[in-house]
């Protein structure tokens, strides 16, 4: 009873037109849920080898918006959530890999412009950001910085609320980034960073 009353509910969060359209469009599993935007300019797509949740967790009056521009491609394996109020922008070229099981809280922003690549069984809270561009052209003394660097998040990694992971930063598997904390350098396996700027401790385990 507990089971059909769960999922009375989960099918009353999702939008019916659209989980079957871009199901058929891609050939995959994939639930959209009520008021979730996804913008697919030319020649974009979504690989999904498992199902894809976009929008349907927790009741939230903010939209959830994928925007995947031209050539752009989001890649996702087994179980993947993307919950409410979360905006994801996946520029030309470009490609955003998510592992199974993870999952992306609401208000959380993934802005990707090269690639960005999350592991296996990651934990990413609310009001993350994450990043692999400045976006803006930097220059100090007359030479121009890279603008855009890879971004990889290993398994099972927690980030917490509020945190921005920047460009050409690798996160190790185990790890993990606590609230508020903002990531410019690479952190090793399983170790826990909290603070603006941050410390770390190594050797360290979540569950």
């Amino acid at each position: 009873m507990k089971r059909f009353i769960r999922n009375v509910i989960f099918i009353r969060k999702i939008s019916v037109i659209k989980t079957i359209y871009y199901s058929l469009k891609f050939k995959s599993k994939i639930f959209v849920g009520k008021g979730t935007v996804i913008n697919l300019h030319r020649q974009s797509k979504i690989i999904n080898t498992g199902v894809l949740f976009i929008g349907c967790d927790f009741s939230l009056p903010q939209k959830t918006v994928l925007d995947i521009y031209n050539n752009g491609t989001l890649k996702t394996d087994g179980i993947v959530k993307i919950n409410n109020g979360t905006k994801i922008m996946i520029w030309k070229n470009a490609i955003l890999s998510i592992g199974n099981g993870s999952y992306i809280n609401e208000h959380s922003r993934v802005q990707c412009r090269k690639s960005i690549k999350i592991g296996e069984n990651c934990a990413i809270s609310w009001n993350v950001n994450i990043l692999d561009t400045d976006e803006h052209e930097i220059i100090i003394d007359g030479k121009r910085k890279q603008k855009e660097k890879e971004v990889i998040i290993g398994n099972h990694v927690w980030i917490g609320c509020n945190c921005t992971i920047l460009k050409g930063v690798n996160i190790g598997d185990g790890a993990v980034i606590g609230a508020g904390t903002v990531v410019t350098k690479d952190i090793k396996v399983k170790s826990l960073v909290v603070g603006n700027p941050y410390k770390i401790r190594e050797g360290i385990d979540w569950e």
